[in-house]
């Protein structure tokens, strides 16, 4: 693996009703840069003016790492494109048979005509990174995909972007894509998922582990439709079950969160990785294992994901849960007494169908005294 590139600027912001100004943008940069991405897609240029600004800006901040900027295969979009001078030129062609036909109303001459001419022209203008997107290749013929990988190769691309357009591929498909391409291909190669069967962060991962050097990712997934892999999710997984340290886990629910306020988008606190409630338990029998030893329950600790372990007393809880509680909030009861509270405790939480925060577990044990 060579790095995880961003994409919250370009296919997030796509997402229906999400709008970023400047500020907001630099200070998602800003943060993608504590949590240690490789690469980060800014936008697009064509017809987007204040896209010239922002790699202006972006380009200044410290630890800034390469920067992106996605392009149709186009003459005139790929002049305008590189007039910004990006880090890298992200460009983007349909290979499906469908988006050929009934989106682009052309051929698969043509699409291998313009494929060609487009790099031919980036090469010519620039000699930035060069990466050349297969939109909806999980769809296309395969024969198709390694035809035109070839060509691109052939004209000196930097990296082929396979993208599963519609979130069709699950992490078996995807490994055995990735391998075949690994075999066939020595530059870089990278993936898009989408969530849309919710494969995207299983896919990317899966096509990490099959060799891939780059995966897309957006902050929560946000995207078109229901979204794409998970900045949080993978670089978790790649932290803690991939050792691949390089990443800094303690930043990513505050751009979680950021982005989630600056999207107006309601941020779940079951979020993996980065929601409030996931460390929150209220089974007696995971309380019991988690005060023996965290790890019975936790698959890392909370405290790398800047958050706290939470146990909450109510239906579901045990005698040990309840007697670690009471003496964490400084409230000693005889064991004798123990028995009778815990099942005073579960009715009342059974008629509230809730739990009791602590005030209120408090107030319970003094009012039963």
């Amino acid at each position: 693996m060579k790095g995880i590139i961003d994409s919250t600027l370009r296919e997030g912001e796509q997402a229906a009703n999400v709008y970023f100004d400047l500020t907001e943008k630099l200070r998602i940069i800003d943060l993608l840069i504590k949590v240690g991405i490789d690469e980060i897609e800014l936008g697009i240029a064509v017809q987007n003016p204040e896209t010239r600004e922002l790699i202006k800006q972006a380009g200044k901040l410290a630890g800034c790492p390469k920067l992106a900027l996605w392009c149709r295969c186009l003459p005139g979009d790929i002049e305008e494109t590189l007039a910004l001078s990006p880090d890298v030129l992200a460009l983007s062609i349909p290979v499906s048979d469908i988006h050929i036909e009934h989106k682009l109303g052309q051929d698969r001459r043509w699409v291998m005509t313009r494929a060609l001419e487009s790099i031919r022209q980036a090469k010519d203008k620039s000699h930035c990174y060069l990466s050349l997107g297969l939109e909806d290749a999980s769809r296309a013929d395969p024969d198709f995909v390694e035809k035109i990988s070839c060509l691109a190769v052939e004209e000196g691309v930097n990296r082929i972007r396979f993208a599963d357009t519609l979130g069709i591929m699950d992490p078996v498909s995807m490994f055995r894509v990735v391998t075949k391409l690994r075999k066939q291909f020595s530059i870089d190669i990278g993936v898009h998922t989408h969530n849309d069967f919710g494969m995207a962060t299983a896919n990317a991962v899966a096509a990490l582990k099959a060799g891939v050097d780059f995966a897309d990712v957006t902050v929560s997934g946000l995207g078109e439709r229901a979204g794409n892999a998970a900045l949080e999710e993978v670089v978790a997984f790649l932290v803690k079950r991939s050792n691949a340290p390089q990443y800094k886990l303690k930043y990513l629910p505050q751009i979680a969160h950021y982005v989630a306020q600056a999207a107006h988008i309601l941020l779940s606190p079951r979020r993996p990785v980065v929601g409030e409630d996931i460390f929150t338990c209220e089974s007696g029998i995971h309380i019991d294992g988690l005060i023996k030893n965290p790890s019975n329950y936790e698959p890392f600790d909370p405290a790398e994901v800047s958050l706290m372990r939470k146990i909450i007393i109510g239906k579901k809880a045990g005698k040990n849960a309840l007697r670690h509680k009471l003496s964490s909030l400084g409230l000693r009861v005889e064991e004798n007494h123990l028995t009778g509270l815990l099942t005073k405790i579960k009715k009342e939480s059974f008629r509230l169908k809730m739990g009791f925060t602590d005030n209120e577990l408090l107030r319970f044990c003094s009012s039963e005294k």
